[in-house]
This record gives structure tokens, sequence and C-alpha cells, in this order.
């Protein structure tokens, strides 16, 4: 187990490596052209930018607090911010596969068993996910009807709408269908029977059965299921919001806002259909490729640093702080 938790470190860190030096080589000719962009922003503008991300953050814990809630009526809007920050620790310092294992721990301590949390994590990425794909197809909507125009992009578009429709629609079938829920058991038990194969295996197993069982118990809520939807869709649209917001800040000549509205839903759609370590890689590329129809090569380069500083270091570097409060106020409870 051990040995297999040091080698999927080493890959990411790896994948990692190679990503960041992608990124370096793309903007080494530019750098100081960029950093003379970035010294001209005025103190109030940034502020105004970490103002909007930490509004974003209350916005993505109140939709995990109503999903919570609507199954722990005890839940509470602090536990619902910590499972919030702990996600974004566990998915930078972690490589993504410590969120899960963190948020369970922390809920743990509220008595909300392992097995539910587990299945209740992934609803909430699963309405996430969906609202994106909702948002995104509205914005093109707005786009075909507004005549905005997209050059050269249509093809990663579609690619993106179609990984995407295919990813929401498989992981609705795992909820609600339990003949797609007994095919995957089938297959999972098929996998080879060895000792690392069959930790896996049952891990899958649990995760499956709890997906399906706390989607079965959240569906039956209707209003629950609308109230974290609308949510969602309210907090795409402010975070939507910021590149726009960082290009102005810049002192770039920006995209309308609905025209900004539109690129930024279809770069989040891509960028959740990509491969990435650690959140680093996807977003870039679908920034850089998106936003580069309308901004020249410096303006484009200054606006992903700055939007990627507001809403990835960040909101990383809070989460530190959170991780480490409440490792903290978890070793004083123990050693009382």
């Amino acid at each position: 187990m051990k040995k297999d938790k040091v080698k999927k470190t080493l890959i990411n860190f790896i994948i990692l490596a190679i990503l960041l030096a992608i990124i370096f080589f793309i903007f080494k000719n530019d750098y100081k052209e960029i950093l003379s962009c970035i010294k001209n922003i005025s103190p109030v503008g940034l502020l105004v930018l970490l103002c909007m991300e930490i509004i974003y953050l209350l916005l993505d814990s109140t939709a995990c607090y109503i999903l919570l809630r609507s199954r722990f009526p005890s839940f509470r809007f602090r536990q619902a911010l910590g499972v919030t920050f702990l996600g974004i620790f566990g998915n930078t310092a972690a490589f993504s596969a410590g969120i899960i294992p963190l948020q369970s721990y922390y809920l743990c301590k509220y008595n909300i068993e392992v097995g539910k949390t587990v299945g209740l994590m992934n609803l909430k990425y699963i309405f996430h996910k969906s609202s994106i794909f909702i948002y995104a197809a509205a914005m093109l909507l707005i786009h075909s009807f507004a005549g905005v125009k997209i050059p050269g992009l249509m093809k990663y578009i579609y690619t993106g709408f179609g990984v995407c429709a295919v990813i929401i629609a498989f992981l609705i079938l795992i909820c609600t269908l339990p003949a797609v829920q007994q095919a995957l058991l089938k297959l999972i038990e098929r996998l080879p029977k060895t000792e690392k194969w069959n930790r896996r295996k049952s891990l899958w197993s649990d995760n499956l059965k709890s997906i399906y069982t706390e989607s079965k118990n959240v569906l039956k809520n209707p209003s629950c299921c609308l109230k974290i939807i609308f949510v969602n869709l309210i907090k795409l649209s402010w975070f939507y919001t910021i590149p726009f917001v960082c290009i102005k800040v810049l002192g770039f000549s920006s995209p309308a806002f609905i025209q900004t509205q539109v690129l930024a839903s279809i770069m989040l759609l891509i960028t959740g259909v990509l491969p990435n370590a650690a959140g680093i890689g996807a977003a870039e590329f679908s920034f850089m490729l998106i936003f580069s129809a309308y901004l020249e090569k410096i303006q484009v380069s200054s606006a992903l640093i700055l939007y990627r500083s507001v809403t990835y270091f960040f909101p990383f570097l809070l989460s530190i702080v959170v991780f480490l409060r409440i490792n903290r106020i978890g070793k004083n409870k123990k050693d009382n």
C-alpha cells in the first residue's frame, strides 16, 4: 500500500514538473512585459479580485451546506466551509487524491459516517459538473442569438460539450439506475485477484454503493436538488465574472461582459475534460486557447497569471491556514 502511494505521488510530481516546465517555456520570452503589466495593478483592483474569490468560495460552501444539511439537520455552515477548504487543500497538496479522504475524516468528527460522506461528496461533484454543463449550454445559446463570435474555436467547444455530456450522463446513470451499478460491480469483480487489486476493488465497490444510496436519499427531495443547482449557477456566474475583472484591472480592452461569460463558461467546460495534475495544466491551456482569440499574447498571458493567482494560489494559501487550524483543534481534542 505504501509503495503504491509513493509511486503514485512520484508520477504526479513528474507530471506536475513537466506541466510547469511547459508553462515556463511559454512565458520565458515575455516575462518582462508580463511583469510590467502585473505591476500596474492597483491595490484596490487586487483587493476586489480577492474579495470576489472569497465570495465564490462562500457560494460553493453554501451549495455544500444545502446538500449535507438535507441529510444531517445539525450540519452547520462553518462545517461546510471546512469541507470546501479541505477539498482545495486535498486537490493541490495531495494531487486530487486527498480530497475525499480529508473531507471524510473531517466530517467523521461530526458523527457523519465515512460511507455516507463519500457518496455525498461525489454527489456534490456531480451537481457541480452538471451545473457547469447547464450554464455553458445556456451561454452558447446566448452566443448564437446575440451573434457573439468565437473564431476558430467551435470544434473545441463541441468536443468539450460532447465529452462533458457523456461524463454527466454516465454519472447520473450510476446514481439512478440499479442495473448500471450492478453491471459496474460485476465488472469490478472481474479485475485481477491480487492483494493490491482486491483493495482497490473493495474501495471502488463501496464508493459505488455509497453514491447510489445517497443519491436515492437526496433525489427524494426535489426542492433541495433545485436549490443546489440554483446556487451552483449563481456561483458559476460570479466565478465567470473574475476573468472580466482581471482583464479590466490590468487596463486592457476586454470582450464585453456577456462575451466573457460565454468564453469563461466554455473555458471551464473544456478544463473539466482535460487531464491535470494538482489542478495545474488544463486551466492554463483552456484560458490561453479561449481568450487568445480576443487578446494579444502579452495581454492574455498577464490575465492568465493574475486569474490563476486569484482563483488557484490564493484559495490554496487560505486552505493551508484552515487545514492547520482543523488539525490543531483535532489534536487538542485528543489531548483532552
